[in-house]
């Protein structure tokens, strides 16, 4: 299975490809093991986010639901680091104005947010008819201090949320509470996915302001990472060595 040091490989290649010029896209490039003509340095991204594809079609074809909505959060986590990878530190405080959150708060309530689900939803799924609906965990809002750092620590919350796969499917329809509404098990989990998706366009929004905005390279990272994300909780860690290291093959044949 994963874990969290592998995955900072796959997040150095992710930054290789997303700080390639928009320039060099157009270059050309020789697929390695293929004597063919030159194709164009945006076709080693192409590669690589086929590659990932292939893993994911396969993925879930015997999963059940629990997994495959464990799957979808981990995949809107993948667009989020796709997102930030390689990404200047000095963009983590910078100001964007009009009360707007820094890069770092958002950061922050992701991270915070994340493990109060994760307490939640599990408690949620767990406890007993005579326990209460809601349980309070003890959450200390925490930091980092470089976007790698801050990719990691999330990286590694994201693999503790492999410990949801557990939950059996006969306790999806559990009741539970959330913001003060009723809600189940179901409902929870799924809560995962949208508040990953709200804070990378909050991310996304908050990167505009101070103009930086997602070159081609970087978009094409993102799906390269988000079809990641859709299969690596579910895939054997030995399947992501060696997707890893095809990744690193195809990194290395760019020479712009």
């Amino acid at each position: 299975m994963a874990c969290c040091a592998h995955m900072a490989v796959f997040e150095d290649i992710l930054a290789r490809y997303a700080a390639l010029p928009e320039r060099a896209l157009s270059e050309p490039w020789r697929w390695p093991g293929h004597e063919s003509e030159p194709l164009e340095v945006r076709d080693a991204l192409l590669r690589s986010l086929e590659l990932e594809l292939a893993v994911l079609v396969r993925s879930g074809s015997e999963t059940g639901e629990v997994a495959r909505t464990v799957a979808q959060a981990q995949a809107a986590f993948g667009d989020l680091r796709g997102l930030l990878c390689g990404q200047p530190d000095g963009l983590l405080d910078a100001e964007p104005g009009d009360g707007e959150w820094t890069l770092r708060r958002v950061l922050q309530h992701i991270l915070w947010v994340d493990r109060r689900y994760l307490f939640q939803t599990a408690y949620a799924a767990r406890r007993s008819d005579e326990d209460p609906l809601r349980a309070e965990p003890d959450v200390p809002l925490e930091d980092a201090p470089t976007v790698t750092a801050w990719l990691r620590r999330l990286a590694a919350e994201r693999e503790d949320c492999r410990s949801l796969l557990d939950i059996p499917e006969r306790q999806l329809a559990r009741p539970t509470v959330w913001a003060g509404h009723a809600v189940d098990v179901r409902f929870r989990l799924h809560r995962f996915t949208g508040h990953l998706v709200q804070h990378t366009v909050h991310c996304e929004k908050v990167l505009r302001r101070l103009g930086h905005l997602d070159s081609e390279a970087r978009q094409l990272a993102r799906r390269i990472s988000i079809a990641r994300g859709g299969h690596e909780l579910l895939s054997e860690r030995a399947i992501l060595v060696d997707l890893d290291a095809q990744h690193l093959t195809l990194a290395n044949s760019i020479s712009v």
